[in-house]
């Protein structure tokens, strides 16, 4: 099982282009062969592809040594980790090729980026934990059905539901938190297991935005960031805060502050 130290040190993981493969595949008890398997991982990483293109109008097809690397770490997950749910990560230009068995069963996956998508990783970390019952704070709309056991107040407005499983001061949405993370103000930090938002990073001051003109620094273009989600996690992670990954469809982004100062600030 992979601990916190190895999910922090694939976070630290960066490359300038989104070349950065991440690989969620559930390996079945029995495989009927390994090109099946190698075959499910193909069309994954199609998908990934198609979203990078979309995303930043650029197709970025992973390099033939990042997919024999993928297909060797397959027929060892085959042999070692039979039945489990596999990360796989790769990126020749970085230097990695790591792999790792999941408890759980995370939704199957590729993602490309700057940096390897650990969100999965740190909720099947939570879910193993004395924390796994976080795992069941739904973020619901007015008016869902109300559903028992868990912290948050399940059947209120977003936005109170939140504040209820972590407390106040808060920051709710994501605009809001990405300038918390920017200020250094985050205790708690909810981030959604699943989705990607792309967005921007000043050249200076290193600010994280949805928006490419948001930030005073900048006075040359914004380098842009194809999921500031990953990258909030990963500041959160390097400032030691405690990351919360829901999974769930009304998951919104929300922070627990350190001081109603910095609230107002978000």
């Amino acid at each position: 099982m992979i601990t916190r130290v190895e999910v922090e040190r694939l976070g630290a993981r960066h490359v300038v282009a989104p070349t950065m493969l991440s690989l969620y595949l559930a390996v079945p008890p029995r495989p009927a062969s390994l090109s099946q398997l190698a075959a499910r991982a193909d069309e994954l990483i199609a998908e990934a592809e198609a979203e990078t293109e979309a995303a930043g109008g650029v197709r970025r097809p992973v390099g033939i040594q990042d997919r024999d690397a993928v297909r060797d770490k397959l027929a060892t997950c085959c042999r070692d980790w039979p039945g489990r749910t596999v990360a796989i990560f790769a990126c020749a230009e970085a230097g990695l090729l790591a792999a790792f068995p999941l408890p759980g069963r995370p939704r199957e996956r590729a993602v490309l980026g700057v940096r390897p998508h650990i969100r999965p990783l740190l909720a099947a970390l939570q879910r193993s934990t004395d924390r796994g019952a976080l795992d069941e704070v739904l973020i619901m709309p007015p008016g869902a059905p109300a559903a028992s056991g868990t912290p948050a107040a399940i059947g209120t407005p977003a936005a109170s539901g939140i504040q209820a499983a972590i407390g106040l001061p808060a920051a709710i949405g994501l605009p809001a938190c990405l300038a918390a993370v920017n200020a250094c103000a985050v205790q708690t930090l909810i981030v959604p297991e699943d989705g990607l938002v792309p967005g921007y990073e000043c050249g200076r001051c290193g600010a994280l935005s949805t928006d490419a003109d948001s930030c005073p620094d900048w006075g040359t273009a914004a380098l842009p960031v194809p999921d500031v989600i990953e990258e909030m996690v990963t500041r959160a992670l390097e400032d030691g805060v405690q990351i919360w990954v829901i999974r769930g469809a009304y998951s919104p982004v929300a922070a627990r502050l350190y001081s109603p100062a910095a609230a107002a600030a978000a």
